[in-house]
C-alpha cells in the first residue's frame, strides 16, 4: 500500500464522520465530493509537472491514493463549516424564485472552469508554479464570490482554516512521521519556497485552505441559499 494512502484514508474517515452526523448537508457533500474525484486526474497531472515530482509521489495519474485525497477534501471542504457551527442552508426569504438544478449546476461548472482557466493562464503567462497558480485562481474566485455574497466570508475564512488544519494533521502524523523518508521526497524542493511546518510544507497548507476558502460557500453561492 502506498504511503500516502493513509492520509486518504484518514481523510475518508473525516468525510464519512461529517456524512453520518450532518444530514442536513449529505446532497451538498456528496455533489462537491463527486467535483472533486472529476477534476483530481487534472489536478494531478498539473501539479506532476513540477510540485509532486519527487520520486515517492505516485506515478500514475489515477493513483487510488489521490482520487480518494480529492473526492474526500472537496466534500469535507463543502461542509465543514456547517457541520461544526449547527449551520444549515435554505432558500433567503428574499429570493422569491427557486433557482432550477441546470442553471446552479451550470454556475458551478462555470466557476470550477475559471478557477482551472485562471490558475492555467497563471501557470503559462506569469510563469507560476503549479501550487502558486492554482492558489492565485481560488482566492480571486473565492474573492469574487464574497464580494457578492458577504454573508458567505465567515464560512469561506474557516473553512479554508479547518481544511488547512485537517490536512496538517493527517499529513504530519500519518505521512512524515510515519514514512519520513518518503515524505522527504515526495514534494518536488526545488520548487518550494523552503518553509515548511513539522515536514509539512507551507504550499501544501496554502493550496489546501485554498481549497477550503473557495469550496466552502461555494455550493451557498450557487443556490442562492443562506446559512442559518
Amino acid at each position: 500500500m502506498a504511503s500516502f494512502l493513509y492520509v486518504s484514508l484518514v481523510l475518508l474517515v473525516v468525510w464519512l464522520a461529517l456524512f453520518f452526523f450532518s444530514k442536513q448537508t449529505r446532497r451538498e457533500q456528496l455533489i462537491l465530493s463527486v467535483v472533486g474525484l472529476c477534476i483530481s486526474p487534472a489536478a494531478i497531472l498539473v501539479a506532476s509537472l513540477d510540485y509532486r515530482g519527487g520520486s515517492a509521489a505516485p506515478k500514475s495519474i489515477l493513483s487510488i491514493e489521490d482520487l480518494l485525497f480529492g473526492f474526500a477534501l472537496f466534500g469535507i471542504a463543502a461542509v465543514i463549516y456547517q457541520a461544526m457551527f449547527g449551520k444549515h442552508a435554505e432558500q433567503s426569504p428574499k429570493q422569491k424564485i427557486q433557482v432550477s438544478l441546470l442553471r446552479w449546476s451550470a454556475e458551478l461548472v462555470l466557476i470550477l472552469t475559471l478557477w482551472i482557466s485562471i490558475s492555467v493562464a497563471a501557470l503559462i503567462v506569469f510563469v507560476l508554479s503549479s501550487i502558486q497558480s492554482v492558489v492565485v485562481g481560488g482566492l480571486l474566485i473565492g474573492i469574487y464570490m464574497i464580494a457578492n455574497r458577504k454573508d458567505l466570508l465567515t464560512d469561506a475564512l474557516l473553512s479554508g482554516l479547518f481544511v488547512a488544519i485537517l490536512v496538517f494533521l493527517s499529513e504530519q502524523l500519518f505521512f512524515v512521521r510515519l514514512f519520513p523518508d518518503a515524505a522527504q521526497s515526495y514534494w518536488n524542493t526545488a520548487y518550494l519556497s523552503g518553509f515548511s511546518l513539522a515536514g509539512v510544507p507551507i504550499e501544501e497548507l496554502l493550496w489546501s485552505g485554498m481549497v477550503g476558502f473557495t469550496i466552502g460557500p461555494v455550493y451557498e453561492y450557487v443556490r442562492r441559499w443562506k446559512l442559518k
